[in-house]
């Protein structure tokens, strides 16, 4: 007879070799399975939720970028309409002190 006796939680193979015998605990082989399992859910999630954080921050910057366009292009649409503005009352009131003696002259 073998030396160990056969128990109904473990699975015994037939003899690898003379002294080699593959023997695991059932119970070992499940929590090993249902580690494996989660450690692989897990990591599919974290995956998951990366990828739409990715796809999240890719429209964001579109939308950002779109905002960007259009704020500029309303500066660019005030700033001429200051220059006209501007150039406008620099041509009616003369507020250029060193300027006011050639107009006198001119008369």
């Amino acid at each position: 007879m073998s030396e160990k006796p056969k128990t109904a939680r473990s699975y015994r193979s037939s003899v690898v070799d003379d002294n080699a015998i593959v023997s695991i605990n059932l119970k070992w082989l499940g929590q090993i399975l249902v580690f494996a399992f989660m450690l692989g859910w897990g990591a599919w999630r974290i995956l998951d939720r990366l990828e739409n954080l990715e796809e999240q921050m890719l429209f964001a910057d579109e939308q950002i970028e779109d905002l960007l366009e259009k704020h500029m292009a309303e500066e660019q649409i005030k700033r001429e309409e200051l220059e006209e503005k501007v150039s406008f009352y620099e041509k009616e009131f003369n507020i250029n002190p060193l300027s006011w003696g050639k107009r006198k002259k001119k008369k």
